[in-house]
């Protein structure tokens, strides 16, 4: 069944976080390299949520300083220094990420802002030592063409990138900090997306507008997609940490159906006079002679077992959302548990009985809340602490199913389905930085523009490449080399050098030569090796042996595959025939091609087979 998204009322924005190439980070000249090797050095920190400029405390700051979590952080003596570490004001901006940052906006018609003024945005969840994330807003009101229609560009930002998350833990997460104050630029359309397609469109034009920059960095997690998502009567929602391309369309399609689900679910909520106000009782003794695994294992240990009375909830809290793999309200109620109160779980009425609940403890547990029979339960078994605050989540929630759907943060899920992140955070969380001086963008000069890289696909076709190997070729990390050797290869067509840069690592690996060594040629080999192709020095077929052996030894060593001369080849094709008199020319080009392989290109061994066989 297709989804009429105009009638559903959808509206998408995206925000796109992409790492700059820059020679140093945003506010110190420590490298931007992302490291995974042992720390030197490993600092225990808690963090605490503050005030922010309006003096209110941000609901989202909040919320991660009530997991109560502490943080270690595994550093580096020879790439990060104390400003990672929270120890050392921080240094002036990176002039070259703020030059990238205005080129940028430029390409999106954005106007720039009178001053740039770094502002510190409060994040307690621990991936920044200091509590907060530096960011400035370089310009706004810009705008692209993307899926045939105008697409707003709200605001473009720089921002220092966040630590890498090395470990997690129920008390503790550990954090990299090589990845933190990597230059970032942050690009924020306006809610103008009206189709999940639509979205991977606009996505994909603004990682070609940035990649045309040739100063970002590439590779798994140096750019990320968060989409604002909402229906009509449903609520703004953020998904969180979208890193493939092909996942957008059915990120934004399952978070419309899962709204459109919540909706429904609070009419009927609603209709049936629902409500989430009854007691929190102590279940412990009445679950004392249960055969749950659950409840008896948390009992054992001295935890308790709590319940409340949902009313009218009775065969809702069950009910799967259309369109939404697994998605029901139960599920919703679970999600919030774990994140506030980390429990592993919430029961509910609707799956029961099930899991060692009996009908008999089913009917208990309904006595002492008082249910009715439109009325449900829902069960929380924990440490004492954990359950008394999993089963107020879980009422809080409940009670804003009736309301709809609520404005929140959501982690993107490999499947396309999301889960609950942290509440909605607000302005609160936003106010000045002190160390840093204003800037003034016209004081970094002129701004060059860079050539688009659909511009340059579209000059390729003019060298011969069709118009995928030319979008492939121009989309890559081998454009410029591509560039130079096309003009400097005058024997060689455009189409073969594409075809080198795009395959050959795909060819190494299929010879065997393993990911890892593969990844050691750079373009220093790759051009050196196709200009000894082009002048002459060996054949074609030989590219992929040079390739392999300097990837596994280190050492690119084209003398070992030099051609033969012309008298060495026809010595060498000229006994071939004599071994082989009665051989048709085609079986005699086979044996030739098979014993010279690499020694001389293959369209001389045929011309010169043609004349000997005669």
């Amino acid at each position: 069944m297709t989804t009429d998204y105009a009638t559903l009322g959808l509206k998408a924005g995206l925000e796109i976080h992409q790492q700059l190439d820059t020679r140093c980070k945003l506010f110190c000249n420590c490298p931007t390299a992302v490291r995974d090797d042992k720390a030197d050095v490993v600092v225990k920190r808690r963090l605490r949520a503050s005030a922010g400029e309006t003096g209110e405390m941000d609901v989202a700051a909040a919320y991660e300083q009530l997991r109560g979590k502490y943080f270690l952080y595994q550093a580096y003596n020879d790439t990060v220094c104390d400003v990672e570490l929270d120890e050392e004001p921080v240094h002036q901006m990176n002039n070259e990420a703020l030059q990238v940052a205005m080129q940028v906006s430029e390409m999106l018609k954005a106007k720039p802002v009178d001053r740039i003024q770094v502002m510190r945005k409060t994040v307690v969840d621990g991936s920044n030592t200091s509590g907060f994330q530096r960011t400035a807003l370089v310009a706004r009101n810009g705008s692209i063409s993307a899926s045939g229609k105008t697409i707003g560009v709200s605001t473009v930002c720089i921002e220092e990138e966040s630590a890498k998350i090395a470990e997690r833990k129920p008390d503790c997460d550990t954090y990299n900090l090589s990845r933190l104050g990597i230059p970032l630029v942050e690009i924020a359309t306006s809610a103008d997306i009206k189709s999940p397609e639509e979205a991977k469109d606009v996505a994909e034009y603004l990682g070609m507008i940035l990649r045309s920059t040739g100063k970002v960095k590439r590779g798994l997690g140096t750019i990320r997609q968060d989409v604002n998502v909402s229906i009509r009567d449903g609520a703004r929602v953020e998904i969180k940490g979208v890193q493939e391309l092909r996942l957008l369309p059915k990120l934004v399609e399952y978070e419309a159906m899962r709204q459109k689900g919540l909706v429904e679910l609070a009419a009927e909520l609603k209709a049936g006079n629902a409500s989430a106000n009854g007691k929190i009782e102590d279940v412990t003794e009445l679950l004392g002679s249960c055969n749950s695994e659950i409840t008896k294992s948390v009992i054992a240990k001295g935890g308790i077992a709590v319940a409340a009375k949902l009313a009218g909830f009775k065969g809702l809290i069950g009910k799967e959302f259309a369109g939404v793999p697994g998605r029901r309200l139960g599920k919703e109620l679970s999600e919030h548990a774990r994140a506030y109160a980390g429990v592993g779980g919430v029961l509910h009425t609707d799956e029961l009985p099930k899991y060692g609940i009996t009908e008999g403890d089913i009917d208990k547990i309904n006595k002492a809340l008082g249910c009715g029979s439109n009325d449900a339960f829902v069960l929380v078994a924990a440490e004492k602490e954990k359950a008394e605050a999993a089963i107020k989540v879980v009422i809080e929630r409940a009670r804003q199913a009736i309301k709809g759907v609520a404005s929140e943060v959501r982690n993107a899920n490999e499947d396309g389905t999301t889960t609950f992140l942290r509440p909605m955070p607000g302005s609160a969380r936003m106010y000045p930085e002190t160390d840093i001086p204003l800037v003034n963008p016209g004081q970094l000069g002129k701004i060059r523009l860079p050539v688009l890289l659909i511009e340059k696909a579209a000059d390729y076709q003019n060298l011969g490449l069709t118009a995928d190997i030319a979008r492939a070729i121009a989309y890559s990390d081998h454009a410029l080399l591509f560039e130079s050797l096309s003009k400097a290869c005058k024997k060689l067509n455009a189409a073969y050098i594409a075809d080198i840069l795009l395959s050959y690592r795909k060819q190494l690996l299929a010879e065997g030569v393993p990911a890892g060594d593969a990844d050691k040629i750079g373009e220093e080999e790759l051009n050196e090796t196709i200009l000894a192709v082009e002048r002459g020095k060996i054949a074609k077929e030989s590219v992929v042996k040079v390739l392999a052996e300097a990837a596994q030894s280190g050492k690119l060593d084209i003398s070992r595959h030099s051609l033969m001369t012309d008298s060495e080849l026809e010595q060498e094709l000229k006994a071939i025939v004599a071994e082989n008199k009665a051989m048709p020319l085609n079986a005699l080009i086979g044996k030739a091609m098979e014993r010279l392989r690499g020694k001389a290109p293959g369209q001389k061994i045929v011309e010169k087979l043609k004349s000997l066989a005669k």
